[in-house]
């Protein structure tokens, strides 16, 4: 649809006309948090004639709610659906409230813009962004939380809707908005049309609370970094076990993820830490993870397994890979595959557990097709998911060397970490539509996405490509989880490989001492300081004084003290993009 960026002004309902009278269509718009829902129920009742209410989250409860152009297909559908069911029950004035902007469900409409029988009016509510987050965090609405905060760039585009009138609601109460627009009405409606206090203080020719067109002004740029509050690993680890709990996670399970999660952000790896609750709640919500239960093992030969996951969390599932695994210490080399998993987290632990039993390990884990931020070389969407690989080789007397990398340039839990902490991501992590590297991690998850992850590699990107490329073949097409051209995700599908690390003669403490003599080989080379000095993968120096004090975004531990106070199972809906 062409959208004409010069704001026009409303032509004025006429008292009389020898024309059919036009129904006025009152479009309530602006980025989640912005407060459309309860303003459009409010107004909608302030009309002395016949006035109706469609909202959008209504008539697009859909799971699991991906917004692209299937979705707004199918609600350009309902919308028109329920319009012409109002218009033949003699509605004068139909309120829709929602999210209709350019470039997504406001396109399903291009042609009634011009319908002779309607007359459009365009409110745009808007709030700085800190306002956006505390109300997206108060509210019980159906979508998730952190979705709904990734999408707090829609306040933007606002701005760009025609003949857009602006309302700034960061120092109104509801009540004060729907004031606002209902003077802005009664100024265009015959007398009596709609009931509307008086306007205290106005100017004359102006509504309070309403601007024609002007864009608002907005300082919200990733560069702005977001409240934190100081949280203790022991306070960590008990909010999220309630609120993995009261999401029916049993409550030995709820304990050991929560426990993982509060150790990820021990360990410097907040991608795969607290940002997590939310999303696990979430997926029991609609049914993506079921926290009771249980995966099953088939046998496919006599040194191969294949692991249905049941939608299983996934620290029940490694718990079951790693016991099958292990089946390689007493006999020749196992395979595993992996479907329909829950989330497995952080891969490192799963290969450390192998590994300590004397074992190699090969792991290649993708997202059953679902989860597609990640450029394949030479393009500029997403088409992969970040297909993490996983490596493990014992090394006594010291501690295994573990691989757990994504394919792409940064796991995509990095740049959920920086959108919640209001900062930017480092050049290369993300590259525009124009194959530029951009830094605002707001860019992935715009609808469509004006950003995807780069692959790993850099300026060799295809080398990154390639090893996804190999891992959506061995998990989804070889292990049969699903792939990125046949989906069945989201959900983690994987394939294994173990062996014993003395299968080839070598025993293990000769294989250990050949690790150290290359650790030492390392070390004696130059460096470009004592704290950077190189090592081998897995053999970081591990501090044995865990910090007791972990420090997350104000918003995101308010969301999980919330769910863990609540039934978070109720209106919940999963994030607009796959975690």
């Amino acid at each position: 649809m062409e959208v004409d960026s010069e704001v026009t002004t409303v032509t004025a309902v006429t008292a009389v006309t020898t024309e059919p009278a036009r129904v006025r269509v009152v479009v309530i718009t602006g980025a989640p948090g912005a407060g459309k829902t309860e303003t459009g129920r409010r107004l909608v009742r302030r009309y002395r004639v016949p006035a109706a209410l469609i909202d959008t989250d209504a008539v697009a409860d859909v799971y699991p709610w991906q917004a692209d152009e299937r979705l707004y297909a199918v609600l350009g559908r309902n919308l028109r659906a329920c319009l012409d069911s109002y218009l033949e029950w003699g509605a004068r004035v139909v309120v829709l409230s929602g999210v209709m902007l350019p470039g997504r469900t406001l396109d399903q409409f291009a042609d009634l813009l011009a319908d002779p029988r309607l007359e459009w009016v365009f409110y745009g509510l808007r709030a700085r962004p800190e306002q956006l987050a505390e109300r997206i965090l108060a509210d019980t609405k159906v979508q998730e939380a952190d979705g709904r905060l990734s999408w707090s760039h829609l306040d933007e585009e606002v701005a760009a809707v025609p003949g857009v009138r602006q309302v700034e609601t960061g120092a109104l109460t509801a009540a004060q908005v729907v004031d606002a627009i209902a003077a802005a009405e009664a100024a265009d409606l015959p007398p009596g049309t709609l009931t509307t206090p008086a306007p205290a203080g106005a100017a004359a020719g102006t509504t309070p609370g309403v601007t024609e067109g002007t864009p608002a002004a907005t300082d919200s740029t990733p560069t702005d970094p977001r409240p934190v509050t100081p949280v203790s690993a022991a306070d960590a680890r008990a909010a999220c076990t309630a609120a993995l709990a009261g999401a029916g996670f049993p409550p030995p399970v709820a304990e050991q993820a929560a426990a993982e999660l509060v150790a990820a952000e021990t360990d410097g790896q907040p991608s795969h830490g607290l940002l997590r609750v939310p999303e696990y709640v979430a997926a029991v919500a609609t049914g993506e993870l079921v926290p009771t239960a249980r995966p099953r093992v088939h046998r496919t030969g006599e040194r191969a397994v294949l692991v249905d996951g049941g939608r299983a969390p996934g620290v029940l599932v490694r718990r079951l890979l790693t016991a099958e695994l292990a089946r390689a210490a007493h006999g020749g080399p196992v395979v595993v595959g992996l479907r329909n998993s829950g989330h497995l987290g952080r891969l490192a632990p799963l290969g450390r557990e192998v590994a300590d039993q004397g074992l190699v390990l090969l792991g290649f884990v993708n997202f059953c097709g679902a989860g597609r931020k990640v450029a394949p070389a030479g393009g500029t969407d997403g088409r992969w998911a970040t297909n993490p690989l996983l490596l493990a080789c014992p090394a006594p007397p010291g501690a295994p060397l573990v691989v757990d990398m994504s394919t792409s340039a940064a796991a995509e839990g990095v740049v959920r970490a920086a959108l919640l902490a209001g900062t930017e991501v480092p050049p290369g992590l993300l590259i525009g539509t124009d194959g530029a590297s951009v830094t605002d991690p707001r860019l992935l998850y715009t609808e469509p996405p004006r950003a995807a992850l780069a692959p790993l590699g850099g300026v060799a990107g295809h080398k990154g490509h390639a090893l996804a490329a190999l891992v959506e073949t061995l998990a989804g097409a070889v292990a049969g989880a699903g792939h990125a051209a046949a989906p069945q995700g989201p959900g983690n599908g994987g394939l294994f490989v173990a062996f014993r690390v003395d299968a080839l003669g070598r025993s293990g403490a000769s294989v250990g001492a050949a690790v150290g003599a290359l650790e030492q080989h390392l070390l004696a080379g130059p460096r470009v300081d004592d704290e950077r000095a190189p090592r081998l993968p897995g053999r970081a120096v591990r501090r044995t004084d865990a910090p007791d004090l972990l420090t997350p975004p104000t918003a995101l531990w308010q969301r999980i003290r919330h769910l863990a106070s609540t039934d978070p199972t109720k209106g919940i809906a999963p994030c607009p993009t796959p975690c």
